[in-house]
Formats: structure tokens, C-alpha cells, sequence
């Protein structure tokens, strides 16, 4: 059976992934891995508020276990989830090797290009560093302002 590993965080996109290793998953039986890294830089800030840490993850493995993974539950397809802690792109292509993994699905964020380069996105090096196919699947587009889209139409030529 195959793996789709796909990672979750509660975005747009990431929802939109999550619909997608659905289908998927669905369409060739494959099962999936839903993960969700916490990166270490952000436990450590909450540590240093004396926030606390636990209850923090406990929350996530919630939205993970609940509506994060909805769409799989909603397609019927097998599933398991991770929260782990650690920088997202190591962690998510360390389980897809773990878990033999056929590909791997992630929401695509739009960011600019200075930003990829002065933080390096997560996508962007998983891509970078992926030995199996990456599918990003981008966020649907926001509804316009002021009801329904337009049809498109037919112009003739003007003569």
C-alpha cells in the first residue's frame, strides 16, 4: 500500500492539501500520514513567557486529530497523525523516508521571493531536498467582492 504524507498547520493551504490526499488517497488506496511540526524556535519563545508548553501541544494534537484531517475521515481513506517538534521540512521529509512514503502534499502559501531566501520556507527546501514527488497544492483563490463571478463571454471582433 502506498504513502501519501501530507503536512498540516491549519491554512488555507494545508487545508486544500488535506482535501487533495483525500482524493488521493481514496482514488489509489494509498494511506496517509498527516504530520504537523511544531518548530522548536516557537516552543522555546512560549518557554521563555512561561507559557505552558503542554497544554500548547495538546491543542495542536486536537486541531490535528480533529479538524485538520477532516477531509480524510470525510473520504473514508486510512490515516494516522504526527505532531512532532522539530524545524517542518527535516521532520516531514524524515517521515516520508520512515514511512517509504510515494509522495509528499503540501500547501502552497504565497510569499515573495525575499522572504523564501531570508527565511527559507518550508516548502522551499523540501522541494530542494525531496527524493520522491512533492505535490503543492495552493490555496483556493478568496471570492470576489459583490456576489458571484461573472460568466465569461463571447467578443466578436470589431470590424
Amino acid at each position: 500500500m502506498d504513502t501519501i504524507v501530507v503536512g498540516l498547520d491549519g491554512s488555507k493551504g494545508t487545508q486544500a492539501a488535506a482535501r487533495w490526499a483525500a482524493i488521493e488517497a481514496q482514488r489509489t488506496g494509498s494511506r496517509v500520514v498527516a504530520v504537523y511540526a511544531v518548530p522548536r524556535t516557537e516552543l522555546w519563545s512560549m518557554s521563555a513567557v512561561q507559557i505552558n508548553i503542554d497544554k500548547i501541544l495538546a491543542e495542536f494534537q486536537q486541531l490535528l486529530d480533529g479538524r485538520w484531517t477532516a477531509p480524510l475521515r470525510k473520504a473514508g481513506v486510512e490515516y494516522t497523525t504526527r505532531l512532532i517538534r522539530g524545524d517542518p521540512a527535516t521532520e516531514l521529509l524524515r517521515i516520508a523516508k520512515r514511512e517509504h512514503a510515494s509522495l509528499l502534499a503540501l500547501g502552497s502559501k504565497s510569499h515573495s521571493s525575499l522572504t523564501d531566501l531570508i527565511v527559507g520556507g518550508t516548502v522551499h527546501k523540501v522541494i530542494n531536498r525531496a527524493a520522491i514527488p512533492v505535490v503543492l497544492v495552493p490555496a483556493a483563490p478568496p471570492p470576489k467582492k459583490g456576489g458571484a463571478p461573472r460568466k465569461a463571454t463571447r467578443r466578436r471582433p470589431s470590424k
